[in-house]
């Protein structure tokens, strides 16, 4: 049995990827510390069999570029002290760090010097990460920095993995050896999204198109351009739409749930329990994936695109091409992005086509296993376990 370490600045379990990981690797005989961010009121310590969670004092409260840079600068050291002090006692065999920020490698240095393997997992692209967040015409110069560091950590890390092959390619232009970066997708974990757990409700049976999307807030994932839709579609489609989820943008949901006199049509319910999830897809008609499209998303894959998928939900989302990359039109309704019309005219052609919805959610579902997490999962556990054994 061996003792590894993922450092992750998010909230944990939270993260579904890290859970996912985490528990491939309890599956394998392996136990796992998770190193993560504090939120108000969690314990500073969490186990469950196989695994600790070692909360750092420290949450997302900051806003900006200033902001970011101190919490993300703080997060490292306070990860690198804990890393150094943990591995002392529980001399681990490996350490993963989850990016972004790319830079939290090093917080690993102190152990890698010691000997441990270093696996890197860009779950973003960092200076793709930095040019959407941060477009104030001063922190443009910045951009080639947070790019060195980009490579930098790369090099320092004695493998990489990534979520999806558009990533891995951006890896391979900017000087990452092929053999030393690996796919390991972030794919559904199909114990808990699976159908045959989960009945489906018939499509419209209550005469009512139910539309569901859940993720983290941010005006990226287009929520108020799925509102204006809704909008536009008036009386003549009886529609509802469930939001589960928190985040920045939520004051900026409310205010178009307001602007446009849809409060009797969408509901947000906040956080939900990722074992929650897949019974409440069940529940609806159709997912939602209503992301904005710009040049940050061209390295993005939605996984709520990949979870509506898994439990045969037919799937309205924007045309962005790595979406396009991995379902066709036959699995997916693809609309442009920022378009409430367009939006709007999908919603209302499903609506009145359930036949052709019920294809298209099979459709998405047979896709989508080509990608399911047992295979992934296999991926990913080989990767850890080879690396330890190069120690």
């Amino acid at each position: 049995m061996s003792r590894i370490a993922i450092v992750v600045h998010a909230v944990y379990p939270g993260d579904t990827r890290v859970r996912r990981q985490a528990d491939a690797l309890i599956d394998a005989g392996h136990e796992v510390d998770v190193l993560s961010l504090r939120r108000p009121g969690e314990p500073p310590r969490s186990d469950r069999p196989g695994e600790r969670t070692l909360r750092l004092p420290l949450d997302r409260t900051f806003t900006g570029f200033a902001g970011h840079m101190a919490e993300y600068l703080a997060f490292a050291g306070m990860a690198a002290v804990r890393l150094a002090r943990e591995h002392r006692a529980r001399r681990y065999a490996l350490v993963q760090i989850a990016g972004p920020p790319d830079f939290l490698a090093f917080a690993a240095a102190p152990v890698k010097l010691a000997g441990v393997p270093l696996l890197l997992d860009l779950h973003e692209d960092m200076p793709e990460f930095f040019r959407d967040r941060f477009t104030r015409p001063l922190l443009r110069p910045l951009l080639p920095a947070v790019t060195a560091a980009t490579r930098a950590a790369a090099g320092f890390a004695d493998a990489l993995i990534t979520v999806h092959e558009p990533l891995r390619r951006l890896s391979l232009e900017r000087g990452v050896p092929a053999d030393k970066i690996e796919v390991v997708m972030n794919s559904a974990d199909t114990r808990l999204f699976d159908p045959a757990r989960h009945t489906r409700r018939p499509f419209m049976e209550d005469g009512v198109l139910r539309l569901v999307h859940h993720s983290n807030l941010q005006r990226l994932y287009g929520i108020d351009v799925a509102i204006e839709a809704i909008a536009l579609l008036g009386p003549a489609v009886p529609v509802h739409l469930d939001i589960y989820g928190e985040g920045p943008f939520r004051p900026d949901v409310e205010a178009a749930i307001a602007r446009t006199g849809t409060g009797d049509r969408v509901t947000m319910h906040g956080w939900a329990r990722l074992e929650d999830i897949p019974g409440l897809l069940a529940g609806a008609d159709i997912g939602l994936v209503p992301s904005r499209d710009e040049p940050y998303l061209r390295f993005s894959l939605s996984q709520k695109l990949l979870e509506y998928a898994a439990m045969g939900l037919p799937i309205i989302a924007t045309e962005l091409d790595t979406f396009r990359a991995h379902f066709t039109s036959e699995a997916v309704r693809y609309v442009p992005g920022g378009e409430p019309p367009a939006l709007a005219s999908a919603i209302s052609q499903l609506a009145s086509d359930p036949a052709g919805a019920r294809e298209m959610g099979a459709a998405a579902q047979r896709q989508a296993a080509a990608y399911a997490w047992p295979l992934q999962r296999q991926r990913y556990v080989e990767l850890v376990e080879r690396l330890m054994t190069r120690r």
